[in-house]
């Protein structure tokens, strides 16, 4: 491994190219699945901890005019809406024995292994920001205190933090598709027996529409999804299923073997359609548990509450990668006093971003409800 000194010119390229190596990673990965569709914004260079995202208001339709006068000229006004900033990281240490007899570059395994982490944990964040804001945002995030490990606790399920102002966007209940203000203590997420079916997708659809969201270019509305609950849906005949699905002859990048010229839509996660919604899956879409006699515990059999994202155009912000991205490797030197043998050195990351819903009236969470399977 090159050994890296402060201020040496070939350091510099060094950790540019962990940067870029890093950066990669997160694009190119699979997992970042709520990231993909939030409204890009560059992270700010020296103007504080916080994101603006402007959202400007609507014109409505237009006015019935005569031949010799065109009215009054509208005025054009734009809501600004923020978000703090979030900074999430890890490191390793990496002794200079395993670096020594490692076949493979060990710091460049690292770094690809923290962008794999990261990826994970930046999907996990945002889908919780969506979701709710606690007093804490160490509850948000479901971290056991500062420099704690994201999602170690399940807050969703042990503290109820989540209050019915606290939700970031209308909240409904599968049993109850008609009330939106719900407390976590309160939620009724429907037995085993109350499945996804396309009639609640129907109704989802309908909530959107009348509110003039507006689907995405390709004509759909987003939906993401645990895969617990996507697998519910494989059991209906109105779910389109990725191997089957091509849409205006383009392919999706899953979609197994791919003719010359044929072009490919890489959307990470997608797993269907149904209903007029592209059906998007991952691990990290947000759940809790109801067990040990806890409110709703019996109606989920002490299973889980599933939170299910639908969504249309312009319903949330996310930060972009370039900027937010730091990679850090540090090597034994003169300088290591806590180090004086050189029996390691460090790898690490850094990553800033921010995500907020940016109008409400575009998305909406459903709370589903399974019991916990065994085996």
């Amino acid at each position: 491994m090159a050994t890296i000194t402060s201020g040496n010119s070939l350091a510099s390229q060094i950790i540019s190219y962990y940067d870029k190596v890093m950066l990669e990673m997160l694009e190119d990965n699979r997992i970042l699945v709520f990231h993909q569709f939030g409204e890009k914004k560059a992270l700010p260079k020296n103007e504080g901890n916080a994101v603006i995202w402007h959202r400007w208001t609507s014109f409505g339709k237009g006015r019935y005019i005569a031949e010799s006068a065109a009215g009054v000229g509208r005025g054009m006004s734009a809501s600004k809406i923020s978000a703090n900033l979030t900074m999430i990281g890890d490191h390793a240490i990496i002794t200079t024995y395993i670096d020594m007899i490692s076949i493979n570059p060990v710091v460049e395994g690292a770094i690809k292994l923290y962008g794999q982490s990261a990826a994970w944990t930046l999907d996990w964040m945002i889908g919780r920001k969506l979701l709710h804001t606690c007093t804490a945002m160490s509850a948000t995030y479901e971290v056991s205190a500062t420099n704690g490990y994201v999602g170690a606790r399940n807050l969703l399920s042990v503290e109820r933090c989540a209050s019915a102002a606290r939700w970031n966007a209308p909240m409904y209940l599968i049993d109850d598709m008609t009330t939106r203000d719900h407390t976590l203590s309160s939620l009724g997420g429907g037995n085993s027996g109350t499945l996804l079916t396309p009639s609640v997708l129907r109704t989802i659809k309908l909530k959107l529409k009348v509110k003039n969201a507006l689907p995405f270019e390709d004509g759909y509305y987003k939906a993401i999804m645990h895969p617990d609950t996507v697998n519910q849906l494989r059991g209906s005949s109105a779910y389109i299923d990725l191997h089957k699905y091509t849409e205006s002859g383009v392919k999706t990048f899953e979609s197994g073997n791919l003719g010359a010229g044929t072009a490919v839509r890489s959307e990470k996660g997608l797993a269907g359609v149904m209903e007029g919604f592209k059906i998007y899956e991952t691990p990290e879409a947000p759940y809790c548990t109801a067990t040990n006699g806890g409110t709703g515990a019996s109606c989920h059999g002490n299973g889980r509450y599933y939170f299910n994202f639908f969504f249309a155009q312009g319903a949330y912000g996310v930060t972009d990668f370039d900027g937010g991205i730091r990679t850090f490797v540090k090597v034994p030197g003169p300088q290591s006093t806590d180090n004086p043998l050189d029996l390691y050195s460090k790898v690490g990351y850094r990553f800033i971003f921010a995500a907020k819903v940016l109008n409400p009236s575009a998305c909406l969470w459903l709370v589903t409800g399974k019991p916990i399977e065994t085996g």
